[in-house]
Parts: C-alpha cells; structure tokens; sequence
C-alpha cells in the first residue's frame, strides 16, 4: 500500500489505513491508533479485508434482514480488546485473525455440511494454505502460532467464559440489536482486565463490575433467543444449507466457492441454480414466522458467565450473583425444549 485509504469496515466501524499506521473509530471502543507495522500489514492484507464483505449474520445481513455487523469490524474489535488490556503484538494479530477463514454466509456451512465442529474451524489450514498469510506472517516477524488464536487465553476461552472473541461478537451484537444500551457497552470496555495478567500463562478477560456484567449476560441471552439459536434464524440456515449441499453434489457449484465474499458466494449460488432453486432462495429474503417452528439438535445455546475480579481473585457472575445462576439455568431449560430430537437410524 503506497497511499491513504479509508472505508467502512462495518456497522460500527470505520478504518483509515496508511502505509506506517491504521486510524481504527469504533462506535462503542472510540478511536485508536496503531502504528504497530506487523498489526498495520495484516489489517491492509486481502485476507483480512475479505472479511469486511463477511456478515456476522451471513444471509440476514446481506439480504437487509439484520444490521450489517461484518466479520471483519468483530475481528478488529477483537484485537482492540486485547490491545485495550495490553496484549501483545502477537496475541492482538492472534484475535484479529481468528476468523480469517471464515466462510461466506455465516455458519451456513455449517449447515451444508454438518460435522463435530465448525466447518471455518476445521477446514481453517485448509484454507490459510490458499493465501498470502503464511509468507506474510514469517515476513512482518510474527510466529505461525498467530493464526491458533486457542493458545492464546485473552482471544479465546470455553463457553460461557469471557474472551475477546466472545466479549466482542457479544457487545456488537446486543447493541446491534437494541438488547444493551450502547453507554453501557462503552463502559464494559472500559472495565475490562486481564487476569492475573498479560503474560501469565492462564490470562483471560475479566470485569470488575457486577451489575456491568449482568447487563451483558441478560442482553447475551436476549440476542441468542431473538438470533442466534432462534428458530426461524435457524430454518433459513437449515433451508440455504441442504440448497448449497445439493449444489455442491451436483457439481454445479464449488465447494471453494464458500470462502468468497457473502456477495459474490450468493451470485455463484444464484448461477447454478435451476428455476426451482432461485424459487428457493427468493423464499430466503423473508425471515419466516417462529410459530411452530422448533431447534435442530445441533444448535449451539448460548449464554454468557463472565468471571469477575473479587477481592483479587476470580469467580463467575453465577457464583457472585445466584439470581443469574438460576436465570441463565432457567434459560438453558427453555431453549432445550425447542430443540427437535435427532433423528433416529
């Protein structure tokens, strides 16, 4: 890169990239400047930029359904958390990487072809091997372990923990969707910590404030119930799914094809399919009635138990508040009595 450029990287975010620094003004983090050239490289680089073409919703978003979060804006807020703690170099290109190989639409492909994990997770080296990233990295100085963002405590932790991949997608999405207050969102990433430490080997994200975290754990369960594990969410991905696995085994479609932006996938899509398929996917620019429609077996709940700093040790907001032990238990009650039972050999 050899000017100044500037673009909306998603629905709270903006970028202005030079050659020496990246002018980052997030609606709920403020404004930072990174002049780190290794973090400046990676924000500038294709594969990082795909993901600004990326939905965090996938086909509501494309499709106007749901307020354009990307991929990459998360991924950049990402790594603003763990900066915002004083990360290192290496853990902040671990968050902002973590999602790189994303695929297009969300987690439809997860759905087009379902397994024990996340299909971008799994087919992750996969996909890296197809780009500039494993010379790139070697090149700005970084260790290829950037791109496990599980070593690396402050990017990732089991659910229900905190971290900055969570906290993220989690303020974005509560205030996208007018579950939390966008002041309260801003003082959640003001109280935000490392504990014990940056370097300590069992870091992890922390807050301080127990009537904070319990804002976001009530506003966490409110979105998965109105997106995330929501039914008629669920039945659009289910539906878009079996459409692109008949594709796909058909071959009219290329598997590949997935790791295009969410606009050039759903072109690629449109193209191969036969009049009965674009019925299909016309059916999809409507998010369908809930009413009697139920969960797949294979839908992810979500619920957040933030640990707090008390007294210099750590405990989570269930074991500090037993009110939100039994609400997100309760919670987890509810959504499990919507789920279908798998189906039987």
């Amino acid at each position: 890169m050899t000017h100044a450029s500037e673009f909306k990287s998603g629905h709270f975010q903006r970028i202005r990239l030079t050659p020496t620094s990246a002018t980052i003004t997030d609606d709920i983090y403020g404004q930072h400047e990174i002049t780190e050239p290794p973090l400046v490289t990676l924000l500038a680089c294709e594969p990082v930029r795909r993901l600004g073409r990326v939905h965090q919703h996938g086909m509501s978003g494309l499709l106007g359904l749901t307020p354009p979060v990307t991929r990459l804006e998360h991924s950049v807020g990402a790594m603003l958390l763990v900066r915002r703690v004083g990360g290192s170099v290496a853990e902040q290109a671990a968050a902002l990487l973590h999602d790189i190989s994303h695929t297009a639409l969300s987690h439809v492909a997860d759905d087009a072809f379902p397994s024990a994990g996340s299909y971008h997770e799994i087919h992750k080296a996969r996909y890296v091997a197809t780009t500039c990233l494993p010379a790139l990295i070697k090149e700005i100085g970084l260790p290829l372990e950037v791109l496990d963002e599980e070593l690396f405590g402050l990017v990732e932790q089991s659910a229900p923990r905190l971290c900055a991949d969570r906290l993220d997608y989690g303020l974005r999405d509560t205030v996208a969707f007018q579950h939390l207050d966008i002041e309260i969102a801003k003082a959640i990433f003001a109280d935000v910590s490392a504990f014990p430490g940056v370097n300590a080997n069992n870091r992890c994200l922390a807050l301080s404030i127990p009537d904070l975290a319990l804002a976001l754990a009530r506003a966490y369960i409110a979105t998965d119930a109105g997106v995330w594990c929501n039914p008629a969410h669920t039945d659009m991905y289910l539906r878009a799914g079996a459409l692109i696995r008949n594709l796909v085994a058909d071959g009219r479609l290329a598997e590949a094809d997935l790791w295009l932006d969410d606009e050039a996938f759903w072109a690629s899509m449109r193209a191969a399919c036969d009049d009965d398929g674009r019925r299909e996917m016309d059916a999809l620019y409507t998010i369908p009635e809930e009413k009697g429609l139920r969960l797949s077996s294979d839908c992810k709940i979500r619920t957040l138990d933030p640990d707090m700093v008390v007294d210099g040790t750590l405990a989570p907001l269930s074991q500090v508040n037993p009110v939100w032990n039994k609400e997100r238990l309760a919670y987890i009650a509810g959504r499990k009595m919507l789920i279908n039972p798998p189906p039987t050999a």
